[in-house]
């Protein structure tokens, strides 16, 4: 800040000049140095200030199928937050109700073009080649040809929640197997923080998932656009959409419904739709979508949440 806009070490005060540039503070990216002698003499006052700088997230919903208006959210998310903690914070800025199980994942992108060109091949089969190519992966692998293999998934925890089987986590759980593959290694989401996928350069530059709810498959598009000041806290900084009801069938019942409150004359289905999200839906607004509601989001109300949160003795503070 004021040092680096009047390019000064922060310990001797030499200023830069065209032979020597002075460097920032490698973890806060904030505090500037003439060389190694004047950091190492800072750090152990500077240490109890310097924070690792946040990541500015971009969190998209369906961003091919939920259009007009699209559901997204850009978030500040600290460093050394767990993708546990980053859960928490997408629940909130969602509006999800924390009913289902989850999973992040990064992708790799030579095994999506391979599986999009094998499903391409796929389509031309017989049954009685399908079936052969089952059983030879089979054979060869122990689990059916249908998932993509990644370059790391990573897990909660429990995975089939606190709730036993016929909870939502637990049914969720049967649909766990088409997401694993014997060549993505897993971790948990508890064990892991963001940092440590974030700045690992196998993984830069990488498409970067986060899937909620194995039924209905909310697939969420993860996009680094930045950095920002580091804090202890989740904060929402954009975003743009009304929260999507939880169990509408995926991104087609959450456009049914949309349709439903856009239509002049509602038939009988798209009436009880909108009964459900009004009364039964378990993230259920009241007020509906009529009227553009549908692109009504409480960035505000957000934020407060969010910083309930933090006050909860997260993992990384």
């Amino acid at each position: 800040m004021a040092e680096e806009a009047m390019s000064i070490c922060a310990v001797c005060n030499k200023a830069a000049d065209e032979g020597k540039k002075l460097s920032h503070c490698a973890r806060c990216k904030d505090r500037l140095y003439c060389g190694k002698n004047c950091q190492s003499a800072d750090w152990a006052t500077h240490k109890r200030v310097c924070k690792r700088q946040n990541y500015l997230l971009k969190i998209h919903l369906c961003p091919d199928d939920i259009t007009n208006p699209q559901v997204f959210r850009t978030l500040s998310c600290p460093a050394d937050a767990t993708f546990e903690d980053f859960h928490q914070a997408l629940q909130i800025a969602f509006g999800w109700a924390t009913t289902h199980t989850y999973d992040f994942k990064i992708k790799d992108p030579v095994a999506e073009a391979a599986r999009a060109a094998e499903a391409a091949e796929e389509a031309n089969m017989t049954p009685e080649q399908s079936m052969l190519q089952i059983m030879e992966s089979l054979r060869t692998t122990g689990m059916p040809a249908t998932g993509v293999p990644n370059l790391l998934r990573i897990v909660e925890d429990d995975p089939r929640g606190p709730g036993g089987f016929m909870g939502g986590k637990g049914i969720d759980f049967m649909h766990n197997g088409h997401r694993q593959h014997p060549r993505t290694p897993e971790k948990k989401s508890s064990k892991v923080k963001l940092l440590n996928v974030l700045e690992k350069p196998a993984y830069k530059y990488k498409p970067f998932e986060y899937e909620y709810d194995f039924g209905d498959c909310w697939e969420h598009a993860i996009t680094l656009e930045g950095r920002k000041e580091g804090t202890d806290f989740f904060m929402c900084v954009d975003g743009e959409g009304h929260y999507v009801a939880e169990d509408a069938a995926s991104w087609r019942g959450w456009n049914k419904l949309k349709s439903a409150y856009r239509a002049q004359r509602p038939d009988k289905e798209q009436m009880e739709n909108m009964r459900w999200f009004e009364r039964v839906a378990s993230n259920r607004d009241p007020q509906g979508l009529k009227n553009g509601r549908e692109r009504v989001w409480a960035k505000g109300m957000i934020n407060r949440r969010l910083a309930d949160l933090a006050g909860k003795a997260l993992s990384f503070t």
